[in-house]
């Protein structure tokens, strides 16, 4: 018989009955786990998948990390990105001073064009090959050096990288290609923090338009060992990349659609003019010529067949004409192309363009460009 401060006979003291419980609860979740791997391993694995995939690649330098200075988000040099979507299986190298392109000399006595903007001129999702600025430097036989890179990049980054990187390139013509969609965005803290996204280490316009930012500034970003963490994450769990679906899809379907072409305010346009008149003032120090496009998104084409809105376009090359910087509104000669086709413009997985987008509007600013030479 047990004494009476001990077990009863058959029975399990209070910490063997925990322990037991542990174990159920620790089995129980293993075999969640791997339920869930092995689900998400199909999911994500099928051909209509339409996000991320692992890579089974290990990258633990994130391609996008807010590594510079001045403008925050950019790329490490002479890198290596294994980057898989639902319909992209893409491998990014980036020259010596970090830009996703090739090789490029300080000097040169040819005529060159820098390329400014985000992740629709970088290529996201696309072979090098496919994007507008390489296709606009096998046409015309004039080298495009590509400045663009993802990230939450807008013009006031454009305007901070082309004075303090890509002006000390050699060129005559700096071309900037706006998103509104997100570059109205990317210029305005409120925003983010509204969101919930603020913190990343990177320039925003105060409300006198003087520059300001916000994070802390970290050259090691993305090498720490929760970045490491979530690389091995990222490289080689289904169920990560199912997750990251789940709440992107939960997040966005919260939010009313929104068409950037039509839907800024003042606010938003003052920054934009400001961006654009500095880049044209560092562009006239160099002696170089300026010219901007302005980028539809299938929502805005969305609004164009709906109502037949396009309150940007005509906005924007009027003010063009005024201060001396030309702009070219792709929205109409895109959708004079493309029609009601115009979702081929853009990958059908991802809200980039397309290798037929890159080829379009390089076949819209070929001309336009040389009329203003």
């Amino acid at each position: 018989m047990a004494s009476a401060n001990g077990p009863r006979a058959g029975g399990r003291s209070a910490f063997g009955t925990f322990l037991y419980a542990l174990r159920l609860v620790l089995i129980n979740f293993l075999v969640f786990a791997v339920s869930a791997e092995v689900v998400s391993i199909i999911l994500v694995h099928r051909s209509s998948w339409p996000s991320s995939r692992p890579s089974y690649h290990l990258t633990y330098n994130l391609f996008w990390a807010d590594i510079n200075p001045v403008f925050g988000v950019w790329h490490r040099p002479n890198g290596v990105f294994v980057h898989k979507g639902g319909c992209y299986d893409v491998t990014y190298h980036t020259n010596s001073y970090g830009a996703r392109d090739k090789g490029r000399s300080l000097h040169s006595s040819q005529p060159r064009t820098i390329v400014l903007g985000d992740s629709m001129i970088e290529g996201l999702g696309l072979p090098a090959e496919d994007r507008l600025s390489d296709i606009m430097e096998r046409d015309t036989g004039i080298e495009h050096l590509n400045f663009g890179t993802g990230g939450n990049f807008g013009p006031l980054q454009y305007a901070l990288l082309y004075k303090t990187m890509a002006a000390a390139f050699d060129h005559n013509l700096v071309i900037v290609g706006v998103l509104p969609d997100n570059d109205f965005h990317d210029m305005d803290l409120a925003y983010w923090k509204s969101h919930g996204w603020a913190g990343p280490y990177r320039p925003y316009y105060g409300p006198d338009f003087s520059v300001i930012y916000d994070g802390h500034f970290n050259p090691n970003g993305g090498e720490g060992t929760s970045d490491h963490v979530e690389a091995v994450l990222r490289a080689y769990l289904a169920s990560y990349h199912v997750g990251q679906y789940i709440y992107t899809r939960f997040y966005w379907s919260n939010l009313k659609p929104y068409s950037a072409y039509n839907d800024f305010n003042d606010v938003d346009l003052a920054r934009l003019k400001k961006a654009l008149v500095d880049i044209k003032a560092t562009a006239d120090a160099r002696g170089a010529r300026m010219g901007v496009f302005l980028i539809p998104r299938a929502t805005d084409f969305m609004r164009l067949h709906e109502s037949g809105a396009n309150r940007l376009g005509p906005i924007m090359e009027s003010w063009g004409r005024d201060v001396g910087i030309p702009v070219k509104d792709l929205l109409p000669d895109m959708e004079a192309r493309g029609g009601a086709d115009y979702r081929s413009y853009f990958l059908p997985c991802d809200g980039h363009w397309s290798a037929k987008g890159n080829e379009a509007a390089a076949r819209i600013l070929e001309p336009w460009l040389g009329e203003k030479k």
